[in-house]
């Protein structure tokens, strides 16, 4: 199977989380070629994981079809693939069925392949097949720089909504700027100690966006803010501080004000290694924490985290190439490894 013509034809099609199905359909036919079972298993309407090859393998191979938004436009050159997805993460479905057709040219078969939906907002597909996709060991593609990662941060994701009295911007003593009181608790939240680990470094926070107020001469009456943290201690731990950041300084009481909001809580996975295989830890987030009972998690991936979510998302071919040897090798130590013990 020629990876680069797979990865190409996948690249130029748009699958924003939501919009994913016409990249399963091309996988879907894809998969066929190969001549393995195919089946999927619906998400939500019009929305579909794939999951291909016998009911409970040795070996999952597994990533999401969906990316982040803007699309953008398919191009190439000699050394690269360019596009939305490029590496995060349709080069890496590419490599996926390369490695599919060269084990299956061996006669080996002990292997499946998941393809899941929703990755880059709820891990949607992830949760669905957690309760039915069964295997020894999943290998989750992302990219990695073509090395085994040993662990990942976990995140906790939460909206901070703060309420206040709008009033004329020309007597702000008869109002409450919402606006305000958010931007005085921020420098608080940004200095904070979300611990440190070992193996992940310290834990990470983002204010990836504010919004609020009604105009420019109106106290704004509410206001709010999305948070990211890179969690790389207790999970509850990290709670109790985000929250401490918006209580009061002296008493810290609770601001009756404002409600931190968490809708999203990842733990920090374990991941499993491989004897002889360079080894790096990323700080960004994968399916794996939803994937915990599918298989013992593994995470490598062709391609930069840094390429990713940007407007020149790329792949080298060369590590593409790397990394369909190594899936290949991948499968055969883990496949050999389980019939060992």
């Amino acid at each position: 199977m020629d990876h680069l013509q797979v990865a190409r034809e996948l690249i130029a099609i748009e699958s924003i989380t939501g919009n994913e199905e016409g990249v399963t359909r091309c996988l879907e036919g894809r998969l066929r070629e190969l001549g393995l079972d195919v089946r999927s298993e619906t998400v939500a309407p019009g929305r579909r994981n794939l999951i291909a090859g016998p009911e409970r393998p040795t070996v999952l191979f597994c990533t999401h079809t969906d990316t982040v938004p803007p699309f953008v436009p398919f191009r190439e050159d000699a050394e690269w693939l360019w596009g939305r997805g490029a590496c995060d993460t349709k080069g890496i479905t590419a490599c996926f069925l390369a490695a599919a057709a060269r084990l299956l040219e061996r006669g080996i078969d002990d292997f499946g392949l998941l393809f899941v939906v929703g990755e880059e907002t709820d891990n949607a597909g992830a949760r669905v097949a957690n309760r039915s996709v069964r295997a020894e060991y999943v290998v989750v593609g992302e990219p990695t720089e073509n090395r085994l990662a040993i662990g990942h941060k976990g995140v906790v994701g939460a909206t901070i909504r703060v309420r206040g009295r709008a009033c004329h911007s020309a007597y702000p003593h008869a109002g409450d700027s919402a606006i305000h009181r958010l931007l005085g608790y921020l420098p608080r939240l940004l200095a904070t100690d979300f611990g440190t680990s070992e193996v992940l470094g310290p834990g990470t926070v983002n204010v990836g966006k504010i919004s609020g107020g009604v105009a420019h001469n109106v106290l704004a009456p509410s206001a709010e803010a999305s948070v990211t943290i890179r969690v790389v201690i207790d999970i509850g731990e990290v709670e109790s501080r985000l929250c401490a950041c918006f209580a009061d300084p002296v008493s810290g009481e609770p601001d009756p004000q404002v409600d931190v909001d968490v809708w999203l809580r990842i733990r920090s996975p374990q991941l499993e290694r491989l004897e002889g295989f360079e080894e790096t830890v990323v700080s960004y987030g994968t399916d794996i924490p939803c994937l915990l009972d599918v298989g013992k998690p593994l995470l490598y991936g062709p391609g930069s985290i840094l390429d990713a979510h940007t407007a020149n998302e790329r792949i080298s071919k060369r590590s593409m190439a790397i990394a369909i040897d190594d899936y290949v090798e991948i499968a055969e130590r883990l496949i050999a490894r389980r019939a060992g013990s």
